[in-house]
């Protein structure tokens, strides 16, 4: 896990492993953990059987199979699917099936919503041999809400949120279903599920929580990406509980339940006020407040948490003589044990406590008595293996995003071109040049400057201020790079030459095309030095142009599959590029005998080929970007074989297809990608005689980029082959 976590420091805040006391070294803690994992995933991990058009996983809780009950058995709870989304996304660095996993348990949370907080979890499921089911009230738990929700924030982090599932947009529709249905505002604190979310004030679970739902370390996460401060309220409340319990009691042994009485005390609930007799001691809920408050003495630095870190380690160290196979399962808050048995989800969570409080010795013996009990139960070991991950120092914190930068570099209290200028000469290293504000320009948030940074500061000043010129009726997000030909043009302030020139281009200025209006296609706005502006990219003639743009068409290449024998032609009429490189050679046309096989007879001079073979240049095609696919360039070879062969691509067409722009893509750290439809094939107009009965014409464009974007995904049409069918591929690469 080490190299990926070091790799997100940038994004992340990650908790170094020698703030741990450490039985053996990290790297034999992480193989602890690592094959802690494997028996995990193993044993608890399931696959939902009824479901066939899509993957959906969840963590196994019960005790029987409904092949082994033959009858309707608890097989899942939010709890759980909680768990099993967090362990996940934290074990993504060992386990390349951890995205595949944690999507396919986000399925199953969707397909198991609240009756009551739509973006909330049905609390529990049940395998009645046909289905899933929602079992025992569709209603959520609090605490796995919570857990949910964190999961989902740490997939945004570690896989970011522009492929098929925004992982950060579904993280905060959680967040506000829980502040509004698990929480009560009256009294600042976490309600049981949000089925208590309309109690009657009389009620009795009007004032109740449960001390394991106190997940502390998240509150501030939740508050720093929402911005809502009753986020810090709720944490500062629910501390003011804690508080309350460690120095009454004097052992940090807070109960599963806690309610208030009629003088506005906090105290432990009744005998079977819930779920049973015990619901007043600390038992099967509660053993898991050590783990989740020690988190945050561990990560979030909090002195209160540190506070009660120490006081239950104090109290366990004391109670068993130092020895862990004496940690009983259950005490009242006093400390009297309940419970003449030890278990695993009550000794796991004690290493974090030790280790927030600093105590070598008792973690080391309480971490080896953890691996030493080995498979137990899923309760038992999910948070086992939850804390071990903690305890390695894998437990991950997601940023809130931080603050957008203001461009105002010259610290003069506005963004305006003049910092355009002086970021550009900064970056130019031109002598002299020194920045007021330098953070105030890294849009990026990447703790550097770079011409990424100056292009979106460009955008934003674009944005912000009234321009001093006409605005283009449609702005380029990618636009194409073109170059100014001969001595230079002039910037005018609006596309027609009685505008005023704002600034003259020289000859071989290399721009980039921002925008443009729908109904001229002779001028296109773009920017040079800081100014904003439009010229003209033709002569007078409107046929001899002004520029020479970068883009290429890359090797769209023709296959032709007639159902016999037959003498085709095939022609070109390209509107937006011109050609460049044709094989075999164009001669206003080609002119071929096609075979069924694919084969092609080049009649001008008898060669044989696989396909027909051109591309362009001076290509201006404004390619349409406004859906797509964000894709990790790691992950280009898988995401081209799923689209392609959805689309209709055989396996040869897109072997041949990934051979020429797999190396292209996957060295970049991340590509847009969107396949064009009638922005490519009117602008590419083919026409081919005999008429085919079935054509597929396939074009993506990509821009390659350092950091992902977010957009909404392609529905792609997929192609059937009929007759005599025409297949086509190609691309092109637009620069950011």
């Amino acid at each position: 896990m080490k190299k990926k976590l070091l790799a997100l420091l940038g994004c992340m805040l990650f908790l170094n492993a020698n703030s741990i006391p450490s039985p053996a070294s990290a790297q034999t803690l992480s193989s602890d953990t690592a094959a802690y994992y494997s028996a995990w995933k193993e044993t608890y991990l399931r696959k939902n059987p009824y479901v066939k058009n899509e993957d959906q996983y969840y963590v196994f809780y019960g005790e029987q199979e409904y092949a082994e009950a033959h009858t309707t058995v608890e097989v899942t709870v939010s709890e759980a699917h909680g768990y099993g989304m967090l362990i996940a996304a934290l074990m993504s660095d060992y386990d390349n099936q951890a995205k595949d996993i944690f999507d396919g348990m986000y399925r199953y949370y969707l397909a198991h919503p609240s009756s009551i907080g739509a973006h909330l979890m049905a609390w529990q499921q049940s395998d009645n041999g046909k289905e899933l089911i929602d079992s025992n009230g569709a209603d959520s738990a609090t605490d796995g809400d919570l857990d949910i929700a964190y999961a989902l924030l740490l997939a945004d982090t570690i896989w970011g949120s522009s492929g098929s599932i925004n992982y950060r947009q579904a993280a905060e529709l959680v967040i506000n279903d829980i502040m509004q249905y698990d929480v009560s505002h009256d009294d600042n604190i976490l309600r049981l599920g949000d089925w208590a979310y309309d109690v009657d004030k009389n009620d009795k679970y009007y004032t109740a929580t449960r001390a394991s739902d106190f997940i502390m370390q998240y509150f501030p996460v939740f508050y720093g990406v929402t911005g809502d401060e009753r986020w810090m309220q709720l944490y500062d409340n629910t501390y003011g509980i804690i508080n309350h319990f460690v120095e009454k009691y004097q052992t940090g042994l807070l109960p599963d339940f806690i309610i208030k009485d009629s003088s506005g005390e906090w105290i432990p609930a009744p005998a079977n006020f819930l779920e049973n007799e015990n619901d007043g001691v600390y038992e099967y809920n509660s053993c898991r407040v050590p783990w989740r408050i020690s988190t945050d003495a561990l990560v979030g630095k909090n002195t209160d948490a540190k506070k009660y870190a120490e006081t239950v380690n104090a109290f366990f160290v004391k109670e068993t003589g130092g020895n862990p196979e004496k940690i009983m399962a259950g005490y009242t808050p006093d400390g009297r044990a309940v419970a003449d048995w030890d278990d695993l989800c009550f000794t796991a969570p004690l290493m974090l406590s030790a280790a927030a409080a600093g105590d070598t010795k008792w973690h080391d013996s309480v971490r080896k008595e953890v691996m030493d009990i080995g498979t137990d139960s899923y309760f038992g070991n999910t948070i086992a293996m939850l804390c071990l991950i903690t305890d390695d120092g894998g437990w991950l914190v997601p940023e809130p995003a931080a603050a957008k930068p203001t461009g105002d570099v010259n610290d003069d209290g506005a963004l305006n071109h003049t910092d355009v200028i002086l970021l550009r000469k900064w970056l130019l290293t031109a002598p002299d040049t020194q920045l007021a504000n330098w953070k105030a320009a890294d849009f990026c948030n990447d703790n550097t400057l770079n011409t990424a940074d100056l292009s979106l500061m460009k955008q934003a000043l674009l944005t912000q201020t009234a321009p001093d010129y006409v605005e283009p009726e449609v702005h380029l997000t990618y636009g194409t790079q073109f170059t100014v030909n001969g001595k230079g043009l002039n910037l005018y302030r609006g596309p027609d030459e009685s505008y005023e020139a704002a600034a003259f281009i020289p000859g071989g200025t290399r721009l980039i095309e921002t925008g443009y209006q729908k109904d001229n296609p002779y001028w296109v706005f773009t920017q040079y030095d800081g100014q904003y502006g439009w010229i003209r990219i033709y002569e007078e003639d409107n046929v001899t142009m002004t520029v020479t743009f970068s883009m290429m068409g890359g090797k769209p290449v023709i296959y032709l599959y007639p159902e016999q024998e037959t003498d085709v032609h095939v022609e070109l009429e390209l509107t937006e590029s011109e050609l460049y490189t044709t094989y075999p050679k164009y001669n206003g046309g080609w002119d071929v005998t096609a075979y069924p096989d694919g084969t092609l007879l080049n009649k001008a001079d008898g060669s044989h080929h696989r396909y027909l073979f051109w591309d362009s240049v001076n290509c201006r095609t404004r390619f349409d970007y406004s859906k797509g696919f964000c894709i990790a360039g790691s992950d280009t070879e898988r995401f081209l074989k799923e689209k392609l062969t959805y689309m209709g691509l055989n396996e040869e067409e897109m072997n041949e297809f990934i051979i020429y722009w797999l190396p292209k893509l996957e060295h970049n750290t991340y590509n847009l990608i969107a396949f064009q439809g009638d922005v490519y094939t009117d602008t590419a107009k083919m026409t081919i005689t005999p008429a085919p009965d079935s054509e597929c014409r396939i074009f993506m464009a990509y821009v390659p980029l350092e950091e992902p974007v977010e957009i909404e995904p392609q529905e792609l049409e997929p192609f059937e082959r009929k007759g005599f069918a025409v297949v086509e591929w190609g691309g092109a690469e637009i620069l950011p």
